[in-house]
């Protein structure tokens, strides 16, 4: 999953991505067209080394297959095919909706029984878009753009006018390796593209070769049509990185193109591990059910950093399940993709894929559950779906683990996977590391984490069982294909329900549970809160001391029908009492569960589920849960340690309450032996991660992990903290949370910093301050899904970005995708990434060549709903920061060095004047920090814009004169 999206990673994973991920094409000019005389021999020969050459994979295919590096035996794949050969997915389809995928690579020709591997390759995201108008033809030459392409004789041959003319830009691509189509070192390509109607439909004839002329080009149609591909290139290479298919369509009599692509290089791998069969060349090196046959339905623009745009994902359903209906055949989808909640349960692609589910009762929806674990409540949108299958990552034994102290047998949920909380997900997991198929300009690149890697795994699933209800000659809804996973499912140990719903499924055992003739009703679970139904899956108190309620409400609405009257509750915790039983007599049902307040009182995580299952039908398991999650955090007055061991496969979890006045937050790790390693995650009170920086490792070239929260960035709340280790032995650690007593507000203009001692006794605090560089703020606002843009100049002294965006809280539920970019003045995209929150930072070395630069923050929103009117704003706050800051003298009340207060008492600092030495960009202010640390305490961090001109204080004299102020 995207969402941030992925990071591919060496056999000994150390860093983990998601797995996540339409603005005119008139923000971009035109970029420069190919040489259409083409080099010549000498040319080519001094560039070579810029030429494309296909990579070698990551590791040996046949030696990853034979190490089990695509990991099938988790959910029981190797166990199933040996019982079960003829049940490989074979006559149903898996729609993969991601960033395409690369139909000539091996694995995706051909199914078990030799039928085609893809049967259609659809673009819903416009990236691809060749803008035709019409063209004249001069004998066999016609110009298009500013310049002519020759050879025309073969097209007049075949088709009529009228004729029409485009070009494909690379610029328009992204960033390299993926934007270089032709594979000669850059992305400032473009290459003519003519279209007309020939006897039997649209066709194209495209200059693939770059010599100026289409005379030895064929022609290509739609690929649902003719199934054909092809390559941009230049002399000296074979064949181009790129493959491209053509989605070439009428309307009115006038073509309508886009070149279908995986830029991207997730979806191939998606598709890889779902339905491969003989990949890399290799025998027996297959995905989930290799039996299967795919559609390619790409909904992410990649150059904007792989997310979806307005109503891509709904196109791309409908026509997938319009395609599996007209043909008689069974679909499952997976969607690898997703971003941040707002509320869990109430975003409007969750509602589509709800309603999608309802019409569509034999399709099966898949998506993966998010990247943003180990906090709890970090299901990503629309994972988040009532019927969706929501799938979280296991990290499978197969792999060793960067820094790991000894081995381990077993696999353990992912550190980086999902975890549930405002909502009943995730539902199941499943192996999220794997080796498999990349497109040709990504090899190397074949291991990728995360929970985009476990949601195929379950598609494959779904198609397996499918088929194997198929040859019995059964049709089977996709809810009872769920529950099948679902019920059969094995729990991981040292884990909650939150970390894993209800564990890892096993093929085997599921198709046994569909083979008893179990079926299961359509429930949607809602709390009730003051006697009204909220958006809300699961009871969920972030802070128990807040609750009044001392029970919960649910609300349950069977749909679809209702296989049995009566349901049998029973609760999995004591502190968690239910009623024993619940009848359908009405619709919808509604069911009280009482908490046991003298259970939740010391500090932690309580997590307890009232299961139903139906009284006539025990063995079927259960049904449904009531899930209630309730945080009984600590009060972060003073400082808190906590002293403990974890384990591979364990969570220790810390929630503190930060207040409204809070002075900031500082965590510190310490391990009592050198040889282990342990992370530090911080989750914010909302539940996603902290956004000035979540994670601190302790590897061997660091004794200690520390994460700061700034009195400027704190949010009033409850923090979570999460302690992980890679090592399979006990790993010892010593935790400390503190909280600042001194207050600091600054007055930038009058260069002056109050400080106020909070604690109860007398302190003497060390003052300092520097500027980190400077701030531009960019407001921004749109309509629908146009991009938005706003200028700001790199200066050249800048070593790091910070980009900080605010965008409109309210408006973010309506959102499927949201882009970030930095564009360059000539149009190319220098920067691109998937937004997660609607509050986010993102953090990114400055490129020599963006210095001086006059440069373009850009945001392309993609709206859930098709034609969304929706106004929207944001903010971007672009922090340019000095490879070294510049420290400020400064001068405490009273003179000196340091400043004495008592309890209670406040005091000043001035700060000194400085030379800029450095340039600031138009439109910008320094970013200035001051920090104020006690003797033998935990210093007050703050940031604030200075005001131009920053005054200063001159002379010592001039300082002291502040006392009498």
């Amino acid at each position: 999953m995207k969402r941030g999206l992925w990071l591919s990673c060496s056999i000994a994973v150390s860093a983990i991505g998601c797995g996540g991920v339409g603005g005119s094409s008139d923000t971009f000019p035109s970029p420069k067209v190919a040489d259409t005389a083409g080099p010549g021999e000498e040319e080519i020969a001094s560039e070579s080394r810029r030429l494309f050459e296909p990579g070698e994979p990551e590791f040996p295919p046949r030696a990853a297959f034979l190490a089990g590096l695509l990991p099938l035996k988790s959910i029981g794949v190797p166990q199933f095919r040996s019982r079960y050969p003829r049940y490989d997915g074979r006559g149903v389809i898996i729609g993969i909706l991601d960033t395409g995928i690369d139909p000539d690579l091996p694995g995706f020709q051909e199914t078990t029984t030799g039928a085609p591997k893809v049967l259609d390759l659809r673009d819903f995201s416009g990236e691809g878009e060749v803008v035709l108008g019409p063209i004249e033809i001069d004998g066999d030459k016609a110009v298009i753009g500013s310049d002519s392409i020759a050879g025309l004789g073969r097209l007049l041959g075949v088709a009529s006018g009228p004729y029409w003319g485009g070009r494909f830009h690379e610029s328009h691509l992204g960033v390299l390796p993926a934007a270089d189509v032709n594979g000669d070192g850059d992305n400032d390509d473009s290459f003519p593209v003519v279209v007309a109607r020939a006897s039997d439909g649209w066709i194209l004839m495209t200059d693939t070769d770059g010599d100026g002329s289409l005379s030895n080009e064929r022609p290509y149609r739609d690929y649902l049509m003719a199934g054909q591909t092809f390559t941009y290139k230049v002399p000296g290479i074979e064949t181009g990185p790129l493959t491209i298919a053509a989605n070439l369509t009428g309307h009115e009599n006038q073509p309508e193109l886009n070149f279908f692509f995986d830029n991207q290089g997730h979806g191939s791998h998606v598709a890889g591990i779902a339905a491969g069969h003989n990949m890399f060349g290799v025998d027996g090196f297959d995905g989930v059910a290799p039996g299967a046959q795919l559609m390619a339905l790409k909904i992410s623009n990649n150059a904007r950093g792989a997310v979806t745009v307005t109503g891509s994902v709904v196109r791309a359903m409908n026509y997938a399940a319009d395609y599996a209906e007209r043909r008689g055949l069974p679909l499952v989808l997976n969607l690898s993709f997703g971003i941040g909640n707002v509320h869990e349960g109430s975003a409007a692609i969750d509602s589509i894929v709800n309603a999608f589910a309802l019409k569509h009762p034999n399709v099966l929806f898949v998506s993966s559950s998010g990247n943003d674990g180990p906090g709890i409540s970090t299901v990503s949108v629309p994972a988040s779906a009532d019927l969706a299958v929501s799938v979280c990552a296991l990290y499978p034994a197969e792999f060793p683990q960067a820094g790991a102290y000894s081995e381990r047998p077993l696999d353990v949920i992912a550190w980086w996977s999902a975890r549930g909380g405002e909502t009943a997900k995730p539902d199941i997991c499943a192996p999220g590391l794997a080796f498999s198929n990349v497109p040709r300009w990504q090899a190397g690149e074949e291991i990728s984490p995360g929970t985009s890697m476990a949601s195929p795994q379950i598609a494959g699933a779904g198609a397996i069982l499918s088929s194997a209800m198929i040859a019995s000659g059964r049709n089977v809804r996709a809810v009872d294909l769920k529950m099948a996973l679902v019920a059969t499912a094995e729990p991981v140990e040292r884990t909650t329900v939150l970390d894993q719903g209800r564990g890892v499924p096993n093929l085997t055992r599921a198709l046994w549970w569909l083979q008893a003739g179990h079926q299961t009703g359509v429930y949607i679970i809602r709390t009730v809160e003051n006697g009204i139904t909220t958006d809300q899956a699961a009871a969920y108190r972030r802070d128990w001391a807040l609750s009044l309620a001392r029970s919960q409400e649910f609300e349950i609405t069977p749909l679809n029908g209702q296989p049995a009257a009566r349901l049998d509750l029973w609760s999995d915790a004591e502190w968690l009492v239910a009623p024993e039983s619940i009848d359908f007599e009405g619709q919808p049902v509604r069911v009280e569960v009482e908490y046991r307040s003298n259970v939740l009182v010391e500090p932690g995580l309580y997590v307890g589920t009232v299961w139903a299952r139906s009284a006539s039908d025990t063995l079927a398991g259960a049904v449904f849960g009531m899930r209630n999650t309730v945080v009984v955090p600590y009060d972060l007055e003073d400082e808190l340690l906590f002293e403990d061991d974890v384990t591979l496969g364990e969570f220790d979890r810390y929630f503190l309450r930060v207040g409204e006045r809070s002075n900031g937050l500082a965590i510190e790790l310490e391990l009592a032996e050198w040889s282990h390693s342990a992370t530090l995650h911080l989750f914010e009170p909302s539940g996603q991660p902290y956004r000035g920086g979540a994670v601190a490792k302790i590897t061997e070239s660091t004794s200690a992990a520390r994460l700061v929260v700034p009195a400027s960035d704190v949010v009033p709340g409850v923090y979570e903290i999460v302690v992980t280790t890679p090592d399979a032995l006990p790993a010892q650690y010593l935790l400390v949370a503190s909280s600042p007593t001194q207050t600091v507000e600054v007055d930038p203009v009058n260069a002056v910093a109050l400080v106020k001692n909070g604690a109860s006794e007398d302190v003497v605090v060390i003052p300092s301050a520097r500027i980190l560089g400077a701030q531009a703020e960019i407001s921004l606002e749109g309509s629908d899904d146009s991009l938005a843009g706003g200028e700001f100049v790199m200066p050249d002294w800048a070593t790091e970005v910070i980009l900080g965006l605010s965008f409109d809280t309210g408006v973010w539920r309506g959102l499927s995708d949201m882009g970030i970019a930095i564009v360059s003045e000539d149009g190319h995209i220098l920067f691109a990434e998937s937004v997660n929150y609607a509050l986010q930072q993102t953090r990114l070395p400055v490129e020599e060549s963006w210095r001086g630069q006059r440069l373009r923050i850009e945001l392309m929103p993609g709206f859930s709903h098709i034609g969304a009117d929706e106004q929207w704003s944001a903010v971007v706050a672009v922090s340019m920061l000095f490879a070294e800051p510049i420290e400020l003298e400064v001068f405490p009340q009273g003179g000196g060095e340091k400043l004495l207060l008592g309890a209670g008492e406040s005091g000043s600092v001035g700060l000194g004047s400085w030379a800029r030495g450095f340039e600031l960009p138009e439109g910008s202010r320094p970013l200035l920090e001051v920090k104020v640390k006690p003797l033998g305490g935990v210093p007050t961090l703050v940031r604030a814009l200075a005001d131009l001109p920053m005054p200063g204080i001159e002379t010592t004299e001039e300082a002291e004169s502040l006392e009498g102020q």
